[in-house]
């Protein structure tokens, strides 16, 4: 038997010095040994996915974020050679969400001072559809005017119409939640459906604009006044309610999202209104004739128009405000304040606010009832009356 075929005797390769020794070194160094798994890669390898993620994510809030200046949280080099590949996708999540919470509420405190920075310059309540008092016209025929101020009449109804379909059928579409909730597409906070559950607190809302239904003829600069009124309650019930979303939730709640929508029905409404005076103050302007026999005198007086309206002073309208439950006033005053970066006490939770936006919704849509229900019969009676005025006129110059 040869040496090769025979069994290593380790125990006596061992004791036996010389030759022995040899043979069991050089038998161990040709047999593979198992090599120990690449941990260091693993963990590097992890790291690089953290930082790839964490890079994407940048990139996507700053280029759909309005680059709000975001800076990531910094990752340890202990952390990630701890996690294992379950726990890799946690911690790469969580950096996401405080990243996505983070930005959300940069975004809405910008949001928060530009609607309240613009609310102290300009007046919510003026000149909302850009359109601005008219001069002259072209020759029109007088016999006509009655047929023309119906159809002005007619689309201002059918204005109101659709927007009163508009705020009821999204107040049936919508359920109802706590206002301090955030705000989504199927909620709101104010349910004006149960009306018998207010009816003791009516009388405390009674400065609110109102039209009497059984009125013959709807008056376009009354009704401009009350819709301006409107305006400037949902305004400034919207810019308080912001300032409480910023302290404590750093999104819109649902209660500020539905002042919102308020709002800009209000002023729809009331763009509405003045583009029907605009449209009658045309009508019974001056022919182009009788302004060109004017052009040679010294001082041209423009024509006055029939329907005159006057926008309210911010001091006239804070003093209509004043009669809410809750101090809306006063604290407009620091939600404005607050947005300049200036420091105010924090704005406290009140029932009274949410009880005066509950109000001011109920009034508002009883108001464009009734202006659509006066319309109705007015423009329905406006040439019979003025063609009755005329025979009468006809018969006593016949006598």
């Amino acid at each position: 038997m040869t040496t090769a075929a025979r069994p290593l005797d380790v125990s006596r390769s061992r004791s036996s010095g010389g030759s022995g020794n040899k043979t069991a070194n050089t038998t161990t160094s040709t047999e593979p040994q198992p090599q120990p798994q690449p941990s260091v890669d693993r963990r590097r390898l992890n790291r690089i996915w953290l930082l790839v993620i964490l890079a994407f994510t940048m990139s996507q809030l700053t280029s759909g974020g309005g680059g709000c200046g975001v800076s990531a949280a910094p990752i340890t080099e202990s952390n990630a050679t701890n996690s294992s590949s379950n726990s890799s996708s946690s911690s790469s999540s969580n950096p996401l969400k405080h990243l996505q919470k983070r930005s959300q509420a940069v975004n809405f405190r910008m949001y928060f001072q530009q609607k309240l920075n613009a609310s102290s310059v300009h007046r919510d309540w003026e000149n909302t559809c850009g359109h601005k008092p008219t001069g002259l016209n072209e020759t029109h025929n007088k016999a006509k005017r009655c047929k023309k101020r119906q159809m002005i009449l007619q689309k201002l109804q059918s204005q109101t119409g659709r927007e009163l379909k508009s705020v009821q059928g999204e107040d049936k579409a919508r359920t109802t939640t706590n206002s301090d909730h955030m705000a989504g597409v199927r909620i709101k906070a104010l349910d004006i459906s149960n009306k018998h559950k207010w009816v003791l607190h009516k009388v405390n809302y009674k400065f609110l604009p109102r039209l009497n239904i059984s009125s013959q003829q709807l008056n376009l600069r009354h009704v401009h006044r009350d819709l301006q009124i409107y305006v400037g309650a949902f305004t400034y019930l919207r810019n308080v309610n912001l300032h409480w979303d910023l302290a404590n939730l750093q999104a819109k709640s649902v209660l500020s999202d539905e002042l919102d929508r308020m709002r800009k029905s209000a002023r729809d409404m009331l763009c509405s209104v003045e583009e029907a005076i605009n449209l009658t103050n045309l009508l019974y302007a001056p022919n182009r004739q009788r302004a060109q026999k004017q052009l040679g005198q010294k001082k041209r007086r423009q024509a006055q128009p029939v329907v005159t309206y006057k926008i309210l002073p911010r001091h006239l309208m804070e003093k209509r405000l004043q009669q809410f439950k809750s101090p809306l006033v006063q604290l407009h005053q620091q939600a404005t304040l607050a947005a300049r970066g200036e420091d105010v006490p924090p704005p406290q939770d009140t029932n009274d606010l949410e009880k005066d936006a509950l109000f001011a919704k109920l009034k508002f849509v009883q108001y464009m009832k009734s202006v659509r229900k006066i319309l109705s019969s007015q423009r329905k009676n406006l040439c019979k009356v003025r063609t009755l005025k005329m025979d009468q006129k006809q018969k006593l110059s016949q006598n």
